[in-house]
């Protein structure tokens, strides 16, 4: 009788280890390679919610254990240039409105969920060499990630990302 009481027990403190990223550090939580779900404005004034980049944005947020990050936004369906290796003026605006990439070094506030990300660079040239502070929530394999100052547009933008698999999957 007692083996088998014994391997529901050892089974639970099984799943307990595995399900006790929840209890990690959130810096030990929030680096890997994160995947765009989906990145909305909230109007916190009327509750509306704008998609920015459609119902299907594309991107990656990666957050290395060196503190460094990149992030990469895209609109998809952005219209292609005429000649492969120039745009004209009105193309390259066309792109660039589509796009969020920048690059830099992060610290994590664990007491308020929050990262404090300093630019190096990106597609927003105002933002190089700049201190900007984001708000986080990791649940399991999803991220949240809320800028309540955007670039546009007021609201808060909140992102929506799910830990990436292999691409070779």
């Amino acid at each position: 009788m007692k083996a088998l009481w014994s391997i529901p027990i050892a089974a639970a403190l099984t799943c307990g280890t595995l399900s006790a990223g929840a209890a990690d550090p959130l810096k030990q939580q929030l680096v890997g390679t994160w995947s765009v779900i989906s990145f909305v404005n909230v109007n916190e004034r009327t509750g509306k919610t704008t998609q920015i980049f459609g119902s299907d944005p594309k991107g990656y947020f990666m957050f290395d254990a060196a503190d460094h990050f990149s992030i990469n936004l895209m609109r998809p369906g952005r219209p292609k240039y005429a000649r492969r290796d120039f745009p004209t003026a009105g193309e390259s605006e066309a792109a660039l409105e589509g796009l969020i990439a920048m690059f830099g070094d992060y610290k994590v506030n664990e007491s308020e969920h929050s990262i404090s990300l300093h630019v190096i660079g990106g597609s927003f040239p105002a933002w190089d060499n700049s201190n900007q502070k984001r708000f986080i929530a990791i649940n399991g394999d999803e991220l949240t990630y809320k800028n309540p100052t955007p670039a546009s547009r007021g609201g808060t933008a909140v992102v929506t990302l799910k830990r990436a698999t292999s691409a070779t999957k």
